[in-house]
């Protein structure tokens, strides 16, 4: 088991375990969080500290940071094509 992550069993469709699914903890989703707020940019340097602060690997925090972005930047565009949909519903076609 890896420091600092919980493990849960996995299961395929055929009702066979695969391998464990590493899950972080609230500590370390927090200082994720924390982190990505400030500048969702993630520097080699910052990357390495992370990952001894947390007890992670370098590539599982870029990892997370890449799918964070990814959320984040869906969340934007959703907020934006709301925003035009209010607009466009306003403003009459002719």
């Amino acid at each position: 088991m890896l420091d600092g992550l919980d493990e849960e069993d996995s299961i395929e469709e055929g009702g066979q375990a695969t391998e464990k699914k590493r899950r972080l903890s609230m500590h370390q989703v927090k200082a994720l969080e924390k982190n990505f707020d400030v500048g969702n940019k993630l520097e080699p340097e910052k990357k390495v500290k992370l990952a001894e602060e947390l007890g992670l690997q370098p590539r599982q925090v870029a990892i997370w940071f890449q799918n964070r972005h990814a959320r984040w930047k869906t969340n934007v565009l959703e907020k934006d094509y709301a925003m035009l949909k209010a607009n466009r519903e306003k403003e009459p076609l002719w």
